[in-house]
C-alpha cells in the first residue's frame, strides 16, 4: 500500500511530462503547417496574378508568321514579345511561362478559338476544305541583351493556300486584313519553295525576290480583299524557266544567258550598221538622180524656214497638253484633290477610263510610296490623300 502511491504519482508525472513535451511539439507543427499553407497560398496567388497579367497583356509587338508548304498547308505562329524592365517583371514572366506551358490559360484558349474561326471563315470564302491542327505553345525569356518575354503559339492550317499546278498561291483567305502599328505579317517559303510574285510587294533582304527567305508587311496598314497575295513555286521549276538567269541562284542560269545577250547585241549592232548603210546609199542615189537641183545656201533664211517647217509638223501632230504631260500618279493625286482629298476607288476607275486592274496596281504602288492611303469600307475602297483619311477599322488579329 505504501509503495503504490509513489508509483502512481510517478506514472502521472511521466504522463504530464510527456504531455508537456508533446503539446509544444504539436502546437509547433500546427503553427509551421499554417505558415507553410499561407506561404503556398501567397505564392499561388502571385503566380495566378502573373498569369492573369500576361493573359490580358497589351504586348510591345505581335508578329504573325506563316510558313507555306508545298501541299498548300501553312504553319501559323502568333509571336508576342514584351520587354521585361526589371527583375520583378522577369520573375513574374517566369511564373507565367511555367503555368502557360503546363495548363491552358485564357491567352491560349483565345488563340485556339481564333484559329478555328479563321479556318472556318477561310473555308466559307474559298470553298476549300480547311482545318486547324497541331496546336502548340511555348513561353521563354530571351536576352538581347535586355530581357524579353517571348510567347509563341502555333497551329497548322490545312488547305490554307490554293495549289494551281506547280504554283502555290496565297491570299484568297485574306478578307479586309488590317495590321496595327505594333503588328507585322511575315510569309516564309517552306520546303524548297521560292517567291515568284507578291502584291503588294513586302520587305525582304535579298538581291531578288526569288532569293528572299521571307517577306514582311508591317502596320499600320490595310489590304485589299485577297491581299497580300504571294505566289510561290518549287525552286527547281523556277530555275528551269527563261527568267532563271535573274534569280541569282546557283549562277548557271546567269552563265547560260550570256550567249543570248551577246547574240542580241550582235543582231542589234548589225541592224544599226545596215540601216546606216542603206540610208547612205539612198541619199547618194537621190543626189545622183537630181544633178540640176541646187542646194539652198545655209543662213538665217534657211534656219527660219527649217524652224517654220518643224513648227508646222508639231501643229499637224498636235501639241502636248499639260494633262498629257502628267504621270499616272500625278493624274490620280490631281483627281483626288479636285474631289476634296478623298475618293472611292470605283470612281477613280470611271474618271480615268482605265481598267480596274491598272487602277488597283497603281494605287497599291502609290500606297507603298506613301502618296495615298486605302481603307476598306464594306465592299469599297476609300482612297485618301494625307490628312483626309477616315478612321481605320480594328484589326481582325487583335486579341
Amino acid at each position: 500500500m505504501t509503495r503504490s502511491v509513489p508509483v502512481g504519482v510517478g506514472i502521472l508525472v511521466i504522463v504530464v511530462v510527456l504531455a508537456g513535451f508533446s503539446l509544444p511539439i504539436a502546437m509547433a507543427g500546427a503553427v509551421d503547417g499554417t505558415q507553410q499553407s499561407l506561404a503556398d497560398r501567397e505564392t499561388a496567388m502571385a503566380n495566378q496574378q502573373a498569369v492573369d497579367d500576361f493573359d490580358s497583356q497589351d504586348f510591345d509587338s505581335t508578329t504573325f508568321e506563316i510558313t507555306v508548304h508545298e501541299n498548300g498547308s501553312a504553319t501559323w505562329t502568333f509571336r508576342h514579345e514584351q520587354r521585361l524592365e526589371d527583375d520583378e517583371e522577369e520573375m513574374n514572366f517566369g511564373a507565367f511561362a511555367e503555368e502557360f506551358e503546363e495548363d491552358e490559360t485564357g491567352l491560349y484558349d483565345r488563340f485556339t478559338d481564333q484559329a478555328e474561326a479563321l479556318t472556318d471563315t477561310g473555308e466559307e470564302t474559298t470553298d476549300r476544305e480547311m482545318e486547324a491542327t497541331a496546336f502548340n505553345r511555348s513561353a521563354t525569356t530571351e536576352y538581347r541583351p535586355g530581357a524579353m518575354g517571348v510567347i509563341e503559339m502555333t497551329f497548322v492550317w490545312e488547305g490554307f493556300a490554293d495549289v494551281e499546278d506547280d504554283r502555290i498561291v496565297v491570299g484568297d483567305v485574306f478578307q479586309n486584313m488590317y495590321l496595327g502599328s505594333d503588328q507585322s505579317l511575315v510569309i516564309l517559303p517552306g520546303d524548297d519553295l521560292v517567291f515568284t510574285d507578291a502584291e503588294p510587294e513586302g520587305e525582304y533582304t535579298a538581291s531578288t525576290m526569288e532569293n528572299a527567305s521571307s517577306m514582311t508587311w508591317s502596320g499600320e496598314r490595310e489590304f485589299l480583299e485577297g491581299h497580300p497575295r504571294t505566289v510561290l513555286q518549287d525552286a527547281d521549276d523556277v530555275g528551269s524557266d527563261s527568267t532563271a538567269g535573274t534569280t541569282g541562284g546557283s549562277g548557271q542560269g546567269t552563265l547560260l544567258s550570256w550567249p543570248v545577250m551577246l547574240g542580241t547585241v550582235a543582231v542589234v549592232f548589225g541592224a544599226v550598221v545596215a540601216a546606216a548603210w542603206y540610208r547612205t546609199r539612198r541619199d547618194g542615189s537621190v543626189a545622183d538622180d537630181s544633178p540640176s537641183e541646187v542646194a539652198e545656201p545655209a543662213g538665217p533664211r534657211a534656219e527660219s524656214a527649217a524652224m517654220g517647217a518643224e513648227a508646222e509638223k508639231r501643229d499637224e501632230s498636235g501639241t502636248l497638253t499639260e494633262e498629257e504631260l502628267l504621270t499616272d500618279e500625278d493624274r490620280v493625286i490631281k483627281l483626288i484633290r479636285e474631289n476634296g482629298g478623298r475618293m472611292k476607288q470605283v470612281n477613280i476607275v470611271e474618271e480615268t477610263g482605265w481598267s480596274k486592274s491598272k487602277v488597283s496596281m497603281l494605287l497599291s504602288e502609290m500606297e507603298r510610296e506613301g502618296d495615298i492611303s486605302k481603307l476598306r469600307v464594306g465592299r469599297e475602297n476609300i482612297i485618301s490623300l494625307e490628312g483626309f483619311e477616315p478612321e481605320a477599322a480594328k484589326s481582325p488579329f487583335d486579341e
